[in-house]
């Protein structure tokens, strides 16, 4: 429910109700939903999503393919490891596979 303002001071709930929109990159219908609406309106989006979730997924990870790697030791097992970024000599750099653990343990103690 969205707090809007009413007559005079008053402030007044809207219910949000499910709309169906049109992906502006492949056409398709797609639900934005209630719940979609009201984390939108939290976060302070003004407008609609005006693509679907595949699109936006795949215009948010467009380049991804083409990022360069480096390579990097692992400062947990010692394997190679690619990343993203040029890392600096007193970086810690984790393989995937450490990487997932050891975010794993933080998510344990939160």
């Amino acid at each position: 429910m969205e707090r809007i303002k009413g007559k005079g001071d008053a402030m007044c709930k809207r219910a949000y109700e499910d709309k169906t929109l049109t992906c502006r990159d492949c056409g398709r219908s797609f639900l934005f939903t209630a719940g979609e609406q009201e984390y939108y309106a939290g976060k302070g989006f003004k407008s609609q999503p005006r693509r679907c979730k595949e699109c936006r997924r795949g215009h948010k990870y467009a380049g991804a393919k083409d990022k360069k790697l480096y390579p990097a030791v692992c400062a947990a097992c010692g394997k190679e490891a690619r990343v993203p970024f040029l890392p600096g000599e007193d970086q810690l750099v984790y393989c995937g596979d450490c990487y997932a653990q050891i975010r794993a343990e933080r998510r344990g103690r939160g």
